[in-house]
């Protein structure tokens, strides 16, 4: 047990090292423009604005949550839940990948709730539906604007979103249409109680649908907060259409548990990203994400703050006063 403990301190030492060392070899390179990020930061109005769009996509997010939540006959209060989503975003900055705050927000919402499994997937179920419809926004936006992935290197990406859309939307006519799902009786009992509770959503449709109603208003605020980021850099190459394409690209690998919001390795990408998009070498990307991720720390601050000041309180849930209609 102890050795095991210490290979994952080890390994979660390497990721960070790794990212670590990406984001110092970006600033050593020249890749990152410091001068230009303080400016905009200290002087620019579009930071306000992302900020403002920053609070958006945790306001969606939360209340996508709270609805997902209540539709299992778990009666938490909206300020609650979105008290649990700014800790969970206090957490992504400090633990590796933008998805490590759902599992303290798991912790919180599981420790004093009967329901601790339909609780604890609640935030699965709320993951997956992000992560479905910003696969589909993104491929809306490559089917309906192609002309805005201007290099062979977007036009590749463009058809490899296409194609995953297309197999996430055969899952999603299964989810529905499969009405008794069960796995094979060799795997765990645990994954079998997953399955279950998944599969319990299924009678929840118009939760679900007003979930991805959500999800797609989330999309433009996250949108929204990355563009006014590079407006106020100064960028005016590109057109609004490719930042739909590109933010939520560069978003999706920032999500691999590797650092803390993702730091060296949303770097890395947005830079590369960009460099497509511009057809020759920039930093707007770098010093775009640099700066947003930033704006995004303003929020996880206060997260960070309550988590402070509530940590020894317990999030009791309301009494139970039947289940919201679905």
């Amino acid at each position: 047990m102890r050795r095991k403990k210490i290979q994952n301190i080890l390994f979660q030492i390497l990721k960070f090292s790794f990212a670590a060392g990406i984001f110092v070899w970006l600033a050593a390179a020249g890749k990152i423009d410091f001068l230009k990020i303080r400016e905009a930061l200290f002087h620019s109005p579009w930071i306000l604005f992302s900020i403002a769009m920053g609070f958006g996509t945790l306001f969606m997010s939360a209340w996508r949550w709270w609805l997902l939540i209540r539709s299992q006959g778990i009666r938490f209060s909206f300020a609650k839940v979105f008290r649990l989503v700014l800790i969970g975003q206090f957490f992504n900055i400090i633990i590796p990948g933008t998805i490590s705050g759902d599992i303290v927000k798991a912790y919180y919402i599981t420790r004093n709730e009967e329901k601790k499994m339909l609780a604890g997937f609640s935030v699965l179920m709320d993951r997956l539906i992000g992560l479905f419809v910003l696969i589909g926004m993104t491929s809306a936006v490559v089917l309906v604007n192609a002309s805005s992935l201007t290099t062979p290197e977007l036009k590749t990406l463009g058809i490899g979103i296409v194609v995953l859309s297309m197999v996430s939307f055969l899952g999603i006519l299964f989810f529905f249409l499969k009405s008794d799902f069960r796995l094979p009786s060799l795997v765990p009992s645990f994954f079998h109680r997953i399955a279950e509770v998944i599969w319990a959503y299924r009678r929840r449709r118009r939760i679900l649908l007003k979930a991805a109603i959500l999800t797609v208003f989330n999309y433009f605020f996250n949108v929204l907060l990355f563009y006014g980021v590079a407006q106020s850099l100064g960028e005016n190459f590109l057109t609004f259409p490719q930042y739909l394409f590109l933010i939520p690209v560069g978003l999706f690998v920032m999500a691999i548990p590797i650092a803390p919001a993702g730091l060296g390795v949303g770097q890395g990408v947005f830079l590369k990203l960009f460099e497509w998009a511009y057809g020759r070498p920039v930093t707007i990307g770098a010093d775009m994400v640099t700066l947003g991720q930033i704006v995004i720390a303003v929020w996880a601050m206060i997260g960070g703050i309550l988590y402070l000041f509530h940590k020894q309180k317990k999030f009791v849930p309301m009494p139970e006063a039947g289940v919201m209609a679905s």
